[in-house]
């Protein structure tokens, strides 16, 4: 993602690790709950 701070584009990449639950409907398979974890945030100039 990249976001203005003070005027400058700051890149700020995420490791995120999802542990969703899911369930079936009409054929398809839909997220009934997600929980996400960060583990690692990291900002810098692009």
């Amino acid at each position: 993602m990249i976001r203005e701070v003070e005027s400058k584009d700051i890149l700020t990449d995420y490791s995120v690790k999802y542990d969703d639950q899911y369930f079936i409907q009409n054929g398809k398979w839909l997220i009934k709950e997600r929980i996400a974890h960060f583990l690692i945030v990291e900002s810098r100039a692009p």
